[in-house]
């Protein structure tokens, strides 16, 4: 008989046949048996199954969310081009629920928010100042810096639960790269490397 054993606050056997346990399940449940221990859990008793790094990750990339936001905010401003106003859209679509998702970790956990910039941006400067191609090789930029951070982020993460949240931001970011990359070589923005010819 196919039997899984699960742990929250007794260790119980549960027949995976009856629970209708399907493939790639098993990947979850490590972030299962964390939920389970943490529903009775106060916020001090949540802070100690954290460590320090996983704690500045969710800070940092909190921080570093509302910096983007407020940045793609501005470039919205400034962009001409139908198709990379849809795409910032996207990408700020991408980011608030970020947003959303580091927050209602970091409350539950008892971490402090940092603070938020303004919701609406203003500047001052001409809109000629600033052109489609330098939006989208600033965003593009963006991505490419942040990627490692998600894999930093990941890698330091000792909580299941934490692990997950990295991973998927890492996936959708490599997502949006693609994306972006695919309109930049439509549009002409990407910088491409000289033809080697021996």
């Amino acid at each position: 008989m196919n039997r899984l054993f699960i742990e929250n606050k007794y260790t119980r056997m549960v027949n995976t046949e009856t629970c209708n346990i399907k493939r790639g399940d098993h990947v979850k449940i490590p972030k299962q048996i964390q939920k389970l221990k943490e529903l009775n859990m106060s916020t001090k008793d949540k802070q100690a199954t954290m460590n320090v790094s996983e704690v500045f990750h969710l800070w940092n990339h909190l921080v570093q969310r509302y910096n983007i936001i407020y940045l793609t905010n501005i470039l919205n401003l400034f962009a001409k081009d139908e198709d990379l106003k849809i795409i910032l859209a996207f990408g700020k679509k991408v980011l608030e629920s970020h947003i959303m998702l580091l927050e209602k970790e970091m409350m539950a956990y008892g971490i402090p928010l940092p603070v938020r910039h303004p919701k609406q941006a203003q500047t001052t400067a001409s809109l000629e100042q600033i052109s489609d191609r330098f939006i989208f090789r600033r965003v593009l930029r963006g991505i490419q810096a942040f990627l490692p951070t998600h894999t930093m982020a990941f890698m330091h993460s000792t909580s299941p639960k934490i692990r997950e949240l990295f991973m998927s931001f890492l996936a959708e970011e490599m997502k949006l790269y693609d994306k972006l990359m695919e309109y930049g070589k439509v549009k002409g923005y990407t910088i491409m490397p000289p033809i080697y010819r021996p």
